[in-house]
């Protein structure tokens, strides 16, 4: 083998290296979620699409969330140090507080990740990485699909299919208008005082669409 074969060799062998490196996302930021779940409870199928506006808070460990359904706009609120989740209904000023389906809060992609390949967006404007893994814990089994920026490891999309609660589930998620940092924290984490200090049954509305944010 000649001088410029193994060059040539070693130089895609670091390419490879460098696509498959495993990055942990921005501490802070907001996005937009455009989010379709389908899922199985009783034997009868549903399907829903939804806007999602969310604050990603690696910092403090919680996520925030804003979306419309069924007529009324929600908030949720994913507190990762205490394991709890609020589900509240802005328009009827109701609140639900369950545990969290899943503790950790995820910050990069997974060490067990399996990388599947690059593609890019637009002309050539845009190259993201694609991982899949496997994640079993608490009410959550599944597989998911992640993509990520190839330069700042910002999420791109997300697939997940399996089961939550031990009810079927195919999720698929695109994330778009990427802002850094969390202009206003106070909008996304501060819980209404109609809130409960205790924990009330499992949320019925709207718990079925909203996966963890990035399992």
């Amino acid at each position: 083998m000649d001088v410029k074969s193994v060059l040539f060799l070693l130089l895609v062998a670091v390419a490879l290296s460098q696509a498959q490196k495993k990055c942990c996302f921005p501490d802070q930021y907001e996005s937009m979620d455009g989010l379709i779940t389908a899922t199985v409870q009783s034997g009868q199928g549903m399907a829903q699409t939804l806007g999602v506006q969310f604050a990603f808070d690696y910092t403090n460990r919680r996520v925030g969330e804003f979306f419309q359904l069924s007529g009324s706009m929600y908030q949720y609120v994913l507190d990762y140090n205490k394991g709890i989740m609020y589900v509240i209904n802005l328009t009827m000023k109701s609140c639900q507080k369950s545990p969290l389906p899943i503790k950790q809060m995820q910050h990069c992609v997974p060490s067990n990740a399996t990388y599947g390949g690059s593609f890019y967006a637009g002309d050539h404007k845009l190259t993201a990485d694609t991982f899949s893994y496997p994640v079993n814990e608490g009410q959550v089994a599944g597989n998911v699909t992640l993509s990520v920026t190839k330069d700042n490891c910002i999420p791109f999309s997300l697939s997940f299919i399996g089961s939550m609660g031990g009810n079927s589930m195919l999720s698929v998620s695109g994330y778009v208008n990427y802002s850094p940092g969390i202009q206003d924290p106070s909008k996304y984490f501060t819980i209404p005082n109609y809130c409960p200090t205790f924990f009330t049954p499992e949320p019925k509305e709207g718990h079925a669409f909203i996966m963890p944010f990035l399992l």
